[in-house]
């Protein structure tokens, strides 16, 4: 039977339509929306790190636990000039990577873990030679925001006291009895600042300060130096930074009982290594972020004054500065000693860095 014009064109229809469907159902099989359960599929880097000598590229690999229900993270390494990476520590909680000016180890941040529980963050130096990480400090409360020495000799880290004092450590020839009944810790609350809690940490400890502290870098395995601390009083102190010859450490603070309550503003501090000969440098409005090299003598012109001007800005970048600097700004002198020196042996600059540098 001969087929009819009109089955024909339904024949020719279905065939141009399936033709049309297949493919757009297809592609859809191929792509979907995301959905929440993607987000634990991310994987973040953060924190790169360039080598003394500019050859490698030390970052933080960051990925989620879906079972834990946090976030881990772990140290990698790549060529700078493009190549495959590679992890060099185990994690999970490993962070802020930091070369060695010779370029020979990286310290890092690492919470250990013991009974399940992760514990304050210490200092730990990993020999790029190979071998195991060191753990360096071992500060009651965790270690954070350390600078190398220019020497390589030393580190300088924050720390933070909450006002405890260390508890003894038993007497075994006076032990105490058994039987006693320990003392009561009261569990009211009593809030007199305006500012007592925090979204995350909870509630603020009035009485917890962070300081400035140094150690000795060991030579050998066998070596177990001690922290020493460089700061002390009521105020915290943070964003610190080695002066050049490695002689003095800077740093900001807001010597403020309640600095919120007041515009905001930043004195700038140095303080020698043994604690010693603290000065105030700078005052000025705003926040500090970044700082650069200490120029001894630039060009008279470089230097001017403008009371507008939120803070001193850069005047000459430091060699290893590989950003490039904020457009000039007109600046304030800041002599680094007692005496007056040279006008701009001292500056700052504001910007969206978060970390002092030298």
């Amino acid at each position: 039977m001969r087929p009819t014009p009109r089955r024909a064109f339904c024949v020719i229809s279905t065939l141009l339509i399936a033709a049309l469907v297949l493919p757009s159902s297809m592609l859809a099989a191929d792509k979907r929306a995301i959905t929440d359960m993607d987000l634990f599929k991310f994987v973040w880097i953060a924190d790169p790190q360039i080598s003394p000598d500019g050859s490698r590229v030390a970052f933080v690999r960051v990925w989620v636990n879906q079972k834990a229900d946090r976030y881990e993270n772990a140290l990698w390494i790549v060529p700078a000039g493009g190549g495959a990476s590679r992890q060099i520590t185990a994690g999970p909680r490993d962070s802020s990577p930091r070369w060695s000016p010779d370029g020979k180890t990286l310290g890092f941040v690492r919470s250990p873990e013991k009974d399940g529980r992760p514990q304050p963050p210490q200092i730990f130096l990993l020999s790029l030679d190979g071998g195991e990480a060191r753990q360096l400090t071992d500060v009651p409360r965790g270690a954070g925001g350390f600078e190398w020495s220019p020497d390589g000799k030393t580190i300088a880290f924050s720390n933070t006291d909450d006002g405890k004092k260390e508890q003894d450590k038993p007497n075994p020839e006076n032990p105490e009895p058994k039987d006693k009944t320990p003392e009561r810790v009261s569990d009211v609350r009593v809030i007199s600042k305006a500012v007592y809690r925090s979204n995350g940490p909870g509630y603020l400890n009035p009485k917890a300060r962070t300081h400035i502290w140094t150690i000795s870098v060991p030579v050998t395995a066998s070596e177990q130096p001690k922290a020493k601390q460089i700061t002390k009083g009521n105020f915290d102190e943070g964003n610190l930074s080695w002066s050049p010859d490695g002689s003095r450490i800077y740093f900001v603070a807001r010597r403020v009982t309640e600095p919120y309550y007041e515009s905001a503003r930043t004195d700038l501090y140095s303080v020698a290594l043994d604690g010693s000969d603290e000065r105030k440098l700078l005052t000025f409005d705003g926040v500090p972020s970044a700082c650069t090299q200490p120029n001894p003598e630039p060009p008279a012109s470089d230097v001017t004054t403008d009371t507008t001007t939120a803070a001193a800005t850069m005047l000459r970048p430091a060699a290893t500065n590989r950003t490039r600097p904020p457009p000039r700004r007109r600046a304030n002198a800041v002599p680094t000693t007692a005496s007056a020196t040279s006008a701009g042996s001292l500056t700052c600059a504001i910007s969206s860095v978060a970390t002092t540098r030298w």
